[in-house]
């Protein structure tokens, strides 16, 4: 049976998660492609673009004849009932560079709705509230990671002095990557029956 490698990716300008699922969790290997660091939206661009790029190349090397898909969170026309036309703009170049980079390695690049993937997935695309100040929006899917054995995959120990979303047990001082870990979960779409995915190819 050919093998498949489902490639995760939480998007945005600050911190991108990438996830490599081989064969619905028999491999994954998560990555943070942090870009908050530099000035412009340009930058962040170019940076994400070639290190996803050596990603990429990475996968097709290790699984020369698996079938690979990319899947990418579709972008949200309106946030709160407002069209943010900056928010469109700025994300849509970021998912062409991804849409662009799969393409030169023969990689077809779906979109999924955040709600329908959270259903599916983790079962709930309902926030929910927390003692430790974590994105409710993010929590059940961090929650969701950590029940099934990914806690270190998610789990951040550089987390300086900040308070909010920090987790302290004992000396220990932690946090999640929300972003590795929603890329996780976007990854196992890819694995579900084609009846329940509701994928639109991106161009």
């Amino acid at each position: 049976m050919k093998d498949k490698v489902v490639i995760g990716i939480d998007q945005s300008y600050k911190n991108t998660g990438v996830t490599v699922n081989k064969n619905n969790g028999e491999e994954l290997k998560v990555f943070g492609l942090y870009t908050d660091c530099y000035k412009t939206n340009t930058i962040k661009r170019q940076s994400l673009k070639e290190r996803l790029d050596k990603i990429v190349k990475h996968v097709k090397r290790v699984y020369p004849d698996a079938e690979v898909v990319c899947i990418i969170e579709r972008i949200r026309l309106k946030s709160q009932g407002f069209l943010n036309i900056n928010y469109i703009k700025g994300i849509g170049a970021l998912n062409a560079i991804i849409t662009d980079i799969m393409y030169d390695y023969g990689i077809e690049t779906f979109s999924v709705d955040t709600r329908s993937w959270k259903s599916a997935v983790v079962g709930t695309s309902k926030p929910k509230p927390n003692k430790f100040g974590i994105d409710p929006e993010k929590y059940p899917t961090i929650l969701w990671n950590v029940k099934n054995g990914r806690k270190k995959e998610i789990i951040n120990y550089e987390v300086g002095k900040k308070k909010k979303g920090v987790i302290v047990k004992g000396d220990k001082r932690y946090r999640y990557d929300d972003d590795k870990s929603d890329s996780i979960a976007i990854s196992f779409y890819g694995f579900l029956p084609t009846e329940r995915q509701r994928l639109e190819e991106e161009h």
